[in-house]
């Protein structure tokens, strides 16, 4: 298998019921039931996505409770030869005070690090809604300045719903974020059209987009993108299984590729969509013609684009 790098995955997007079967023989108290979670299958809209969500629920409010989840995640991924991986962690995973904060993720990087056994780079991301008041996210701008500068998270990101939620209200604090030097990620262009990704240009500092779909439909959008050279986050099983495309024919990660610009594969949510980097990889060969130079080039713009290096071996 060829080495792979993954930017995009949301941490309480990981769990599958297989993993979820695993974990409660080994701990029966795990709050999540395998067979109710089984329940939710198949993914295949957007509702039955947001259905959901209310499994991984359970064990949000503690970084810790995803422990066993992020364990079996990493042997998935390092049976996929995935190298370097970036994991969007949630706000209410990171505890509000600062110094309780650097101790929690201090904690859970130090048991990563024998997890890991040094083949796979692993990097958080504090993850916040576009739907919170702008005064919630600038509260912990401070905080996550903090956690970057300890080197416990890789940088921040933006999601949650693009209708009637613009970047716009969130300037200031996403400025502070870049006068910081903390690099920025924002989702946008999955349920929105070009004017969704304007707003984030203009507004968000952005380093990476994630999904960008409707992009396409703005030349003049794609070739500020390039120019600005900013990363891509492609996700197609994601916005398949989502309804964000009606056929895995019509996503424009071929497109991508055809007007140079840089980009990478990712899985999102790999629990609800049952997807992995092997599979993703799969359709960028099988379904969209991908030759082993093409994945070269995909391979080059994601380790381009980590918002941290320095795993050996990589570029």
């Amino acid at each position: 298998m060829p080495p792979k790098i993954e930017l995009h995955c949301h941490l309480d997007g990981i769990l599958d019921p297989e993993m979820a079967r695993d974990i409660r023989a080994e701990d029966p108290g795990f709050p999540v039931d395998p067979e109710l979670l089984a329940g939710a299958y198949p993914v295949d809209s957007f509702q039955r996505f947001s259905d959901w969500w209310r499994f991984p629920a359970a064990l949000q409010g503690d970084l810790d409770r995803f422990r066993p989840v992020l364990k079996r995640h990493l042997k998935r991924l390092a049976a996929e030869d995935v190298i370097y991986a970036e994991l969007m962690i949630g706000g209410s995973e990171i505890p509000v005070d600062t110094s309780e904060a650097i101790d929690k993720l201090s904690e859970v990087r130090a048991w990563l690090k024998p997890q890991t056994a040094g083949r796979i780079q692993v990097e958080f991301l504090a993850c916040f809604g576009r739907n919170k008041p702008p005064e919630s996210l600038e509260a912990k701008v401070a905080r996550n300045i903090a956690l970057y500068e300890a080197g416990l998270i890789a940088g921040v990101a933006l999601a949650g719903p693009e209708e009637g939620y613009r970047v716009q209200p969130h300037h200031r604090t996403f400025a502070r974020y870049h006068d910081a030097g903390v690099p920025i990620e924002i989702h946008a262009g999955e349920w929105c059209g070009p004017e969704s990704i304007w707003d984030v240009l203009r507004y968000g500092f952005p380093k990476r987009i994630g999904h960008g779909v409707s992009l396409f439909a703005d030349p003049a959008l794609v070739d500020a993108v390039r120019e600005k050279g900013i990363h891509i986050e492609m996700c197609p099983t994601s916005n398949l299984k989502t309804g964000s495309i009606g056929r895995i024919e019509e996503h424009p990660i071929r497109k991508a590729i055809e007007l140079g610009l840089r980009f990478s594969v990712n899985t999102d949510d790999p629990g609800p969509f049952g997807n992995s980097m092997e599979s993703e990889y799969a359709l960028l060969q099988n379904v969209f013609g991908f030759t082993e130079d093409d994945l070269g080039r995909v391979f080059a713009h994601s380790a381009a684009a980590r918002f941290r290096s320095g795993l050996p071996g990589t570029p």
